[in-house]
């Protein structure tokens, strides 16, 4: 069997999933909160307690959807649209769910000192081998691309067997 060798993921691929992740919460967490607002608002609540709900369901993604799905999918929803995944350096296989979720938190975490999250996010561009952001060197893990680019020229199909190039004849007057 001839396996071809993995390709590492470019920083813009990178980008353009952390910018679909970030749409996904933003989407998910004013829906959550519109819903209890409405709640509040119209179902007569006394406090507002249900405001904590929000809350919990940021806290929740946080331990959530980044760490469980790139533990059991390879990657986030964003990472998967891309069609990259993540792997751990030492074997290639997809990180434990103790891994992912401390690959986020040092993600989340380099959030906290603001030149830190920049050269967190800028890592990936001069690193080599393995194009790692800071987070990735920290737990051990690199971005892989699962999906190639389709060759540029593709040949004509079905092959036409009266014509040398192998190209559809077209009908007449076209």
């Amino acid at each position: 069997m001839n396996a071809s060798r993995p390709v590492i993921a470019n920083p813009g691929r990178r980008l353009l999933a952390v910018l679909i992740d970030t749409v996904l919460a933003a989407v998910a967490l004013s829906v959550i909160s519109a819903a209890i607002g409405l709640f509040v608002t119209f179902g007569g609540s006394a406090d507002n307690s249900p405001f904590y709900l929000t809350l919990v369901t940021a806290v929740a993604m946080v331990f959530l959807y980044s760490p469980l799905l790139t533990a059991t999918c390879g990657g986030t929803v964003g990472k998967l649209i891309c069609g990259m995944t993540v792997v751990r350096v030492a074997d290639g296989c997809r990180p434990s769910y103790g891994t992912a979720l401390a690959r986020h938190l040092a993600h989340l975490g380099m959030w906290v000192v603001p030149v830190l999250s920049q050269l967190d996010a800028l890592f990936c561009v001069w690193d080599r081998p393995y194009r790692q952001c800071l987070h990735d060197k920290a737990v051990g893990t690199l971005v892989l691309r699962t999906r190639v680019p389709a060759p540029s020229v593709l040949p004509p199909y079905p092959p036409s067997a009266n014509h040398p190039s192998g190209a559809i004849n077209s009908p007449a007057g076209s």
